[in-house]
């Protein structure tokens, strides 16, 4: 078991087998990094941030380039509206928000 657990090869079942043989329960748990709505929050900003990162590029191409103060501001807007819209995990935001906030 030493050697699994070095190489961070150890099971679950191995762990449980090692739990009854000493008469205890195993529990094991995920503990976030930050709180959860700040882990909602930073993958809202990044569905946003690409969702409009490729409006951003194409209104490059036409000479139409945004701001960062605004790209910020409709990055923030469009983040909200996913996670208002509980649309944050779903397959493909993009798919579901036809149209970004324009800046």
């Amino acid at each position: 078991m030493e050697r699994a657990e070095l190489t961070g090869g150890i099971t679950i079942a191995k762990l449980a087998e090692v739990a009854t043989t000493l008469n205890c329960s195993l529990v094991y748990i995920l503990v976030p990094n930050e709180t959860i709505q700040e882990t909602v929050e930073a993958e809202a900003r990044r569905a946003a941030a690409s969702i409009l990162g490729y409006a951003g590029r194409t209104m490059a191409l036409e000479a139409q380039e945004v701001d960062q103060r605004r790209q910020r501001e409709a990055v923030r807007r469009l983040a909200h509206d996913l996670i208002d819209r509980g649309a944050l995990w779903q397959r493909s935001p993009l798919a579901q928000h036809a149209s970004a906030p324009t800046p």
